[in-house]
């Protein structure tokens, strides 16, 4: 979290947030607090998560925008597999919270927890083909859904497209003036994203960072939570990011640091159990790599704006290094013909 949101974030923006949605006074623990402060509760016997937003993250039309579509999700058949929200004593799935004078201000909401617990991506009994193919299936479903998607009111607030992200329109003040490359690439990439067309069947509303650490396991079931990412933006993107996360943070050791083949072996799992439910044309399937390229843009912009790269913990570091070691070198996480895979 940035200093000036932690200067301004206390206990009192806390307890004023548990008391709208009728928390008792300290029952919640503390999960994160990285692009937003994340807290677990329990509310009259249900687990619950309490979520605080700062508006220099999101706006609060934006995070209205955010309710608005998790709602329609789970009214249009996911609500099992989706972290529902829950509104407060005022009957608001959003609370604004002042934090000063300045018109800065944290947005409340609270939502179900989802069931079960993060997959271990060490363990084979947990991290295996029938669970790749249930993820693909859960996104698939969400994309067949988010097709269907209008804002309830017409003149309601929207989520923005993928290149309104403070993180794209500000990149030139996370990226060190020495850094040319990097800068150079990330143009190079952006322009080819933006020369995509925009098919109602290829783009539209979609979750944008469905890796594992963003939904829980019980008994076979996926249930997604973290929609704070939210945008539009080709749905491609949401195949690429499970992808991006499952292969850059190690491989199970039966494929003996073989990471080209544990990504095919991956992705084939996850497209069977995608291409179930949802059909989006294979030759999206061409760009998966551009995709994967942007992440590594995104995530070295996150962390310069996030963080002082000079003092990383050394695995963070050494992830870093490998980041921006590829975007230098032009070279993409895995290089696979992933039309012909399917």
């Amino acid at each position: 979290m940035e200093r000036e949101v932690e200067r301004l974030f206390g206990d009192h923006i806390l307890r004023e947030a548990a008391d709208r949605f009728g928390l008792k006074a300290d029952a919640w623990s503390k999960l994160g607090d990285f692009e937003n402060y994340v807290y677990a509760a329990c509310m009259d016997g249900t687990d619950v998560v309490l979520r605080l937003t700062h508006n220099s993250h999101r706006t609060l039309d934006q995070v209205k925008a955010e309710l608005d579509w998790i709602a329609y999700l789970s009214a249009s058949g996911l609500e099992e597999e989706i972290s529902g929200c829950l509104p407060s004593l005022n009957h608001l799935l959003a609370e604004r919270i002042d934090a000063d004078g300045n018109d800065s201000y944290f947005i409340a909401c609270l939502f179900r927890k989802a069931p079960g617990k993060r997959p271990d991506t060490k363990d084979p009994a947990d991290w295996n083909a029938n669970l790749f193919r249930e993820w693909g299936a859960v996104t698939g479903r969400i994309h067949r859904i988010t097709r269907g998607y209008r804002p309830a009111v017409p003149e309601a607030p929207r989520r923005p497209d993928w290149d309104e992200d403070e993180l794209i329109l500000e990149s030139n003040r996370y990226i060190p003036k020495e850094e040319h490359i990097v800068r150079e690439r990330l143009t190079t990439v952006l322009a080819r994203l933006k020369s995509l067309p925009k098919p109602a069947d290829g783009y539209g509303l979609i979750h944008t960072d469905m890796h594992s650490g963003n939904f829980f396991v019980e008994q076979g079931r996926i249930t997604v939570f973290d929609f704070d990412d939210s945008a539009y933006n080709w749905f491609v993107h949401d195949l690429a990011i499970p992808l991006y996360y499952s292969v850059s943070r190690g491989v199970p050791e039966a494929y003996a640091g073989d990471r080209t083949a544990f990504a095919r072996d991956y992705f084939q799992a996850f497209w069977k159990g995608y291409a179930s439910e949802y059909r989006l044309s294979p030759e999206w399937l061409d760009w998966l790599t551009l995709f994967l390229e942007m992440r590594d843009l995104t995530l070295y912009l996150v962390i310069h704006k996030k963080m002082d790269v000079t003092a990383l913990p050394d695995n963070l570091r050494d992830w870093f290094g490998e980041i921006r070691e590829r975007i230098v070198s032009g070279r993409p996480l895995v290089e696979l013909d992933f039309r012909g895979l399917v």
